[in-house]
């Protein structure tokens, strides 16, 4: 046969197929299908390995049938450990924070007169009703945190390097510092912090917090400032009224059998007293001096030899203030008096927290 060209046979016969010339975007459109799935698969492959592991197993053990002595009296809030603004009930278990005029924009807070330097114990804490509104920002309504502190520490829970806490968002406040720990709760939630200073214990140096009864955060390093020391159980709030159990049955019980801070033994606890006067006739001092001449410096000096004496003052207002999240005052700064602290406030009423 003859060939249908002009070129021959075997030329015909070898001749390949022309190819489509390579396409960058064909080609690495597989690779990007390919990063796709792979990015759609790994959400699903790490909720299953979630639901395979599940939670961390309980490491707490059930408390032992305890034979020593017991602290004698009731775990109560000490005046002179809660601030002004606390308003107990004739029971002591349930407070209230003042929430008229600008004194409703500060922390109250009260600490346990039982504290604990070893062992394991908890106590429980219940929002019963929310008092306050928000302001036109929606901000300073409610807010509830409960942990331990040391003795004579700042009574605004986390203000300090001196206090941990667990706040009602479900975040971890120690000195300022915020972490993401567990779940927020809200009122009517009966909720616990545990502490557990067993040398023996897997948990050692560690704090938890429990809601309805249900772990929901895991344990919880102490910071190192808080370590070897006594911690007392303490509340902070605002806007709402708090009802305490010390014990000496929980109100929500754990998982395992835990003693709570009324249970706690004389060996394991640390107790603060409060004896009236003898005469029953309480002592006010009045300082006066030349303005700006260092009369909070002798005022500092004579609270730290007399830390039974609570300061009264505009100062101490501010401080306060400061601890509870209120921007600082206008005029503050180097041409502000020391003495006569400016009361020009952004957020609240000076005048009506003085009143109060």
């Amino acid at each position: 046969l003859k060939p249908s060209s002009g070129l021959p046979p075997r030329a015909t016969a070898n001749r390949r197929p022309r190819r489509a010339p390579s396409s960058p975007l064909a080609m690495a459109e597989p690779a990007a299908k390919k990063q796709k799935t792979e990015a759609e698969a790994a959400p699903a492959e790490q909720e299953a390995k979630e639901v395979k592991t599940g939670p961390p197993p309980e490491l707490e053990a059930d408390a032992p049938a305890c034979q020593k002595p017991k602290v004698q009296g009731q775990v109560r809030f000490l005046t002179h450990e809660t601030t002004l603004n606390v308003l107990p009930s004739s029971c002591g278990t349930i407070l209230m924070a003042m929430c008229d005029g600008g004194i409703r924009h500060l922390f109250a807070g009260a600490r346990a007169s039982v504290g604990l330097s070893s062992g394991r114990y908890m106590f429980e804490a219940k929002i019963l009703e929310n008092c306050a509104s928000a302001d036109g920002q929606g901000k300073y309504a409610h807010a509830l945190r409960v942990g331990f502190s040391t003795a004579g520490s700042s009574l605004v829970l986390g203000s300090d390097a001196d206090g941990v806490c667990f706040e009602a968002d479900g975040s971890l406040l120690h000195n300022k510092a915020w972490k993401k720990a567990g779940v927020p709760f809200v009122r009517g939630d009966v909720v616990a912090v545990l502490l557990n200073l067993d040398k023996a214990s897997p948990n050692f140096n560690t704090v938890s917090l429990f809601k309805g009864g249900k772990r929901v955060s895991q344990p919880q390093p102490l910071p190192d400032s808080l370590k070897g020391k006594a911690l007392f159980p303490h509340v902070s709030f605002k806007g709402v009224s708090v009802h305490t159990n010390f014990g000496p049955e929980p109100l929500a019980p754990l998982p395992f059998a835990c003693r709570m801070v009324q249970g706690a033994t004389k060996a394991e606890a640390a107790v603060t007293d409060a004896k009236p006067p003898a005469d029953g006739k309480y002592e006010v001092v009045v300082p006066v001096g030349l303005p700006d001449e260092g009369t909070f410096d002798w005022l500092d000096s004579y609270l730290e030899s007399n830390p039974g004496f609570t300061e009264l003052s505009d100062r101490m207002i501010v401080q306060w203030a400061e601890r509870s999240g209120v921007s600082k005052p206008r005029g503050a700064g180097p041409q502000a008096s020391r003495d006569k602290p400016a009361a020009e406030w952004r957020e609240f009423d000076m005048a009506s927290v003085r009143q109060a």
